[in-house]
C-alpha cells in the first residue's frame, strides 16, 4: 500500500512539473508577443512623430515660401585681356574666369510696404590674389571679384507712406543703386536700378523719398526722388568707442527727375547729386580731402515703334572741390584730383570734368536663332572726369575712362532664361588715374616720364553664359 500511495505522489509531482512547464513556456512566449507588439507600437509611434516633424517642416518653408519669392541668377565669364602702359611694354591677363551668383527675393508684407533683397558671391576661379586698393569699399562689396563669401547687395522696404493722387514712397536700406540705365541693354535684361550708371554704380545705403506724378500730369513714369546716403561713415564695431571726429562721415545727398517722352519705352531722367567730405582712403592716411557734385542728363529708347533698336545717350558733369588737405601715396602729397610733389597742401579751386555715353542695341528677327541681339557702346571722359562707379560689375570700369571706350557685342539666347554673351572691349586712356578721386590726372606722354608703369590702353575680349529665372 505505501508503494501505491509513493507511485502516486511521484506520478503526481512529474504531471505538476510537465504542467508546470508547460506553463513557463506559453508564459514567456505571451511575454516575447508582448515585446514584440511594444517595440511595434514604439516604431509606429517614431515613425508617426517623424512624419508629423516632416509635415511641420514642410508647413513652415512653404509658409515662407509662399512670405517671399525667390529668384536665382548664375553667370559664368571669361575675359582675355591685353595691356600697354605708357611707355610702350605690353602684357597681358588670359583665360581669366570668373563665377557669380545672385540669389534674389522679394515679399510683399503689407499692401503698402514690400521688401526687396539680393544676396551675392562674386569670385574669380581659384582666387588667391591679395585684395586690391579700395577693394574693402562698401559700394564694392558683392560688386568686384572677392572670395566665395556672401554679400548683402540689396535689402531694402519700399513703403507708401501717402497715397492718393500723388503717391509718396520711401526706400529704405541698402538701395537699388547698381547695374542702372542703360546696363540692362547689355545684361539683357529690363531696368532694375534706378540711377544713371554713368555716374553712379555700386551698392549704396540710404533712404529715397519718391513722389509718383504719373496720376496728376498723365505722363508715364514721370516722378521726383530725393535722397539721403552714406559714402563713408567713421565707426568702429563699436560705434561708442573712438573719436567719430577724425574723419567726418561723406554725407550723400541728391535729386532726381524722371519722366517718359511721350513714346512707349522712352526715359528721360535729369539728376545733381552732391558728396560732401569724400575720403582719400589711402591705407594708414585717410583723410577728408573735399566735396564733389555731379549732374546727369539721360535718355532712353526700347524697341522704338516696334523696330527691335534700343538707343540710349547719357552726359554727366562733375565739379570737384578740394579742400586743400592731402594724404601720402606712392612718394607725393594727393588730393581730390590734385597733387602736390613737395608741400602738403593742394590748390581749393573748383576741378570740372565731363563724360558721356552712348549706345544702340538690335532685335534681329531671326527666329531659328531665338532673335538674337547685336549692339554697340561708346564713352568718352574729360582729364579731370570722375565718377562713383568703383563698384561697376565690369571688370574695366570702362565709364569711368578718362579717354574712350568702345565695346561690342553679340547676346546669343538659349531660352527665356539663358543666353551667352561674346564682346570685346577697346580702352585708350588719355589721363591716368581713371576711376580714382585721389591725385592730379596726367598725360600719356607725361606719364611715360614719371610713371611708365601707367595703363595707356586695355582691351577685353570675353565670354559669359547667364542663367536667370
Amino acid at each position: 500500500m505505501k508503494k501505491i500511495i509513493t507511485l502516486s505522489l511521484a506520478t503526481s509531482m512529474i504531471a505538476l512539473s510537465l504542467n508546470a512547464a508547460d506553463t513557463n513556456a506559453e508564459l514567456l512566449d505571451r511575454i516575447n508577443n508582448l515585446e514584440k507588439k511594444v517595440a511595434e507600437l514604439q516604431t509606429t509611434q517614431s515613425n508617426a512623430s517623424d512624419e508629423l516633424e516632416e509635415r511641420v517642416d514642410s508647413v513652415e518653408t512653404k509658409s515662407m515660401v509662399d512670405k517671399i519669392d525667390f529668384g536665382l541668377e548664375f553667370r559664368t565669364r571669361v575675359d582675355n585681356f591685353d595691356m600697354q602702359d605708357a611707355a610702350g611694354d605690353k602684357s597681358s591677363a588670359k583665360n581669366v574666369w570668373s563665377n557669380r551668383l545672385r540669389l534674389n527675393m522679394s515679399s510683399d508684407i503689407t499692401d503698402d510696404m514690400k521688401f526687396t533683397g539680393r544676396l551675392t558671391m562674386y569670385k574669380n576661379w581659384a582666387d588667391s590674389a591679395e585684395a586690391y586698393l579700395y577693394s574693402g569699399m562698401d559700394p564694392m562689396q558683392g560688386r568686384r571679384p572677392s572670395d566665395s563669401g556672401i554679400f548683402v547687395e540689396r535689402a531694402y522696404v519700399d513703403w507708401t507712406v501717402l497715397k492718393g493722387d500723388v503717391p509718396v514712397t520711401l526706400t529704405l536700406g541698402r538701395q537699388p543703386s547698381s547695374d542702372g540705365p542703360s546696363h540692362q541693354f547689355k545684361d539683357n535684361t529690363v531696368r532694375k536700378a534706378t540711377y544713371s550708371a554713368l555716374s553712379f554704380d555700386g551698392a549704396a545705403d540710404g533712404i529715397v523719398a519718391t513722389a509718383n506724378l504719373q496720376k496728376i500730369t498723365g505722363v508715364d513714369n514721370m516722378a521726383l526722388r530725393v535722397g539721403y546716403g552714406k559714402g563713408y561713415q567713421a565707426n568702429t564695431s563699436y560705434t561708442y568707442i573712438g573719436d567719430s571726429d577724425a574723419i567726418a562721415d561723406s554725407d550723400v545727398l541728391g535729386a532726381f527727375f524722371d519722366t517718359g517722352l511721350g513714346i512707349d519705352g522712352s526715359l528721360l531722367q535729369i539728376s545733381a547729386v552732391s558728396a560732401t567730405d569724400i575720403v582719400s582712403n589711402v591705407p594708414n592716411d585717410n583723410k577728408n580731402i573735399g566735396d564733389m557734385m555731379l549732374y546727369t542728363l539721360m535718355a532712353e529708347f526700347t524697341n522704338i515703334k516696334n523696330s527691335g533698336l534700343d538707343i540710349f545717350a547719357h552726359y554727366a558733369i562733375s565739379q570737384a572741390k578740394p579742400n586743400g588737405e592731402t594724404s601720402i601715396y606712392n612718394g607725393a602729397n594727393v588730393g581730390l584730383l590734385s597733387t602736390n610733389m613737395i608741400g602738403t597742401t593742394v590748390d581749393t579751386d573748383t576741378i570740372s570734368g565731363h563724360a558721356f555715353w552712348i549706345g544702340a542695341r538690335y532685335t534681329m528677327p531671326i527666329e531659328v536663332l531665338n532673335n538674337p541681339r547685336i549692339g554697340v557702346e561708346y564713352n568718352k571722359g574729360s582729364e579731370n572726369w570722375f565718377s562713383f562707379t568703383q563698384g561697376s560689375n565690369d571688370l574695366t570700369n570702362k565709364l569711368a575712362t578718362r579717354g574712350t571706350a568702345t565695346e561690342v557685342y553679340y547676346i546669343q539666347p538659349i531660352n527665356r532664361y539663358a543666353h551667352l554673351r561674346l564682346g570685346a572691349q577697346m580702352i585708350d586712356y588719355d589721363y591716368s588715374g581713371s576711376g580714382y578721386q585721389i591725385g592730379a590726372p596726367m598725360s600719356m606722354s607725361d606719364a611715360a616720364i614719371s610713371v611708365p608703369t601707367t595703363l595707356d590702353k586695355l582691351n577685353n575680349v570675353y565670354l559669359l553664359f547667364n542663367v536667370a529665372y
